[in-house]
């Protein structure tokens, strides 16, 4: 029996209404994925872009 590997990035994006604050969390087996992966914007929000991350998303997505 072989055991087939699987890869994947997990994200998490959280919103405290009590202190309003924001929070991302990105796991991967890829490096420097905390460079393009979360995005946050005071007064707009948070967005976390994985697979290809296009790093044109993260701003679109903020600008929603």
């Amino acid at each position: 029996m072989t055991t087939a590997r699987r890869l994947a990035t997990f994200s998490i994006v959280a919103f405290d209404p009590d202190s309003q604050a924001w929070g991302i969390a990105v796991a991967s087996k890829f490096p420097a994925v905390g460079a393009v992966v979360p995005w946050v914007q005071a007064g707009a929000g948070a967005v976390a872009t994985q697979s290809y991350a296009n790093t044109r998303y993260g701003p679109e997505g903020l600008s929603l």
